[in-house]
């Protein structure tokens, strides 16, 4: 899994601020890191050189193998916010995407073994003859 981060000239990113948002994103996305190809994260100022509560961005562009890629995007009052926000959200986004397949098998097997009790319950049933008056 290639990590890459770029901000744009509003945000300084020394190797320093570089390091922890690429461990953060390993921290974060380790259960997927075979499955995905690369991780984009860019970080910015929605309002530039102004002041304000919410107005640093962080997008998180993730890349799977052989599927479409999924992006999450949160605004917050520091970066370090902002890319928390965005990796709990990916995460959530993953766990849908990838996890969707266990889920349909675990269902699958709930229904079967439902569908074997019923019956089972079924048979056990007293049968109702034509010579009891029913």
């Amino acid at each position: 899994m290639q990590i890459l981060v770029n901000s744009d000239k509003n945000i300084s990113t020394d190797s320093r601020a570089i390091e922890y948002v690429e461990s953060e994103v390993a921290r974060h996305l380790k259960r997927f890191a075979r499955r995905l190809t690369r991780v984009e994260v860019h970080l910015s100022d929605v309002n530039s050189h102004k002041f304000g509560t919410q107005d640093k961005r962080c997008m998180i562009e993730v890349r799977p193998a052989g599927l479409r890629a999924v992006t999450a995007t949160v605004t917050a009052a520091t970066v370090r916010e902002a890319v928390g926000g965005a990796l709990k959200k990916m995460r959530s986004s993953l766990d849908t995407k990838f996890g969707r397949s266990v889920t349909v098998k675990k269902t699958a097997i709930r229904q079967k073994k439902k569908k074997a009790i019923y019956q089972a319950r079924r048979k056990a049933w007293p049968t109702l003859s034509a010579g009891h008056g029913f």
